[in-house]
């Protein structure tokens, strides 16, 4: 049984549905596959109170949410997910089953290979065996109990009430305390920071980094490395900057932030000197990049003008 919508621009999904719709209309498929129309919040409701296993397998890392696995959670029904969106963060090893996504490194033929495998191996290892555990009632108490599990491990965090909270607290409130701290003193804040973007943006073309120190190949575990960079800054004041080394273990892992300090003023070649003693508390190969970009107290998002240089 299929539902569901594609979405205007999703050409594959409308293409799959409409193959959907060919193979249910075969003769030997009448009554066995089934597409149904006009899915809604009504529909939606039905599906999930007939599913005991929610499945869903999105290409890692293009998941934006998953708030459908949210509500099947909610009703009691066990989750069978790729570990992305939601389910990074809800899956607890003992409300559901993750699938892990494979390397990004593979082809997409290898990785859906492989991903495929995990699938088949929860399926026949814990999923299957589990639910025919049949008790003399005629159900896996086993079952019932994980999907108890799974309703109090994911209602209390996947609700609106945590929405609308984390709206309020991450966005609603600091914007309107922007808002205010703009329009004090009859907009000065405002004026200031709309001058001073206009005097970075004009300068930025003609900022440059350039490193000082001869960068060490290799660094025993808890000694230190002097990071200093001569920053040209095409007129504006070190104070206007923010100059930082980014460390991490491996190529799309978060960094550590590790800021930079103005070491003295300009050089007769108008070049201003950043360092930092930077002691890495992590082994093994780490990779790192150094950046400067615009900085004001009264910005809303660190990086809102856009403008960065990297060394």
């Amino acid at each position: 049984m299929f539902a569901g919508k594609a979405h205007p621009a999703d050409l594959a999904a409308q293409d799959l549905m409409r193959q959907i719709t060919q193979i249910a209309n075969q003769r030997e498929f009448e009554g066995r596959v089934l597409l149904v129309e006009g899915y809604d919040l009504h529909l939606g409701r039905r599906l999930v109170a007939g599913v005991d296993v929610w499945l869903n397998n999105p290409i890692y890392p293009l998941e934006a949410s998953g708030t459908s696995g949210m509500k099947a959670g909610i009703n009691g029904t066990l989750n069978l997910s790729v570990l992305d969106g939601w389910w990074a963060e809800g899956n607890e090893d003992d409300n559901g089953w993750s699938i892990k996504p494979a390397s990004e490194a593979l082809d997409q033929y290898r990785r859906n290979r492989e991903e495929a495998r995990t699938l088949y191996e929860l399926l026949q290892d814990c999923v299957i065996p589990l639910y025919y555990e049949r008790g003399p009632l005629g159900y896996s108490p086993g079952w019932i109990a994980l999907a108890k599990r799974s309703i109090a491990s994911i209602l209390p965090r996947f609700n609106s009430t945590r929405m609308l909270r984390e709206y309020v607290e991450r966005l609603y409130a600091p914007a309107a305390r922007q808002g205010r701290a703009y329009a004090a003193e009859d907009f000065a804040v405002a004026r200031d920071v709309a001058q001073w973007k206009a005097r970075v943006r004009a300068a930025w073309p003609g900022v440059s980094l350039r490193r000082v120190d001869a960068p060490a190949k290799r660094l025993a575990f808890g000694s230190s490395l002097k990071v200093e960079i001569a920053a040209r800054l095409n007129g504006l004041a070190p104070a206007d900057v923010a100059v930082e080394v980014l460390l991490a273990p491996s190529p799309g892992a978060a960094p550590v932030v590790h800021a930079l300090h103005c070491a003295g003023a300009a050089t007769g070649d108008g070049e201003h000197r950043f360092d930092c003693e930077l002691r890495p508390d992590l082994c093994g190969q780490l990779e790192y990049r150094i950046r400067a970009y615009p900085a004001h107290p009264r910005l809303t998002h660190p990086f809102e003008t856009g403008l960065m240089c990297w060394v």
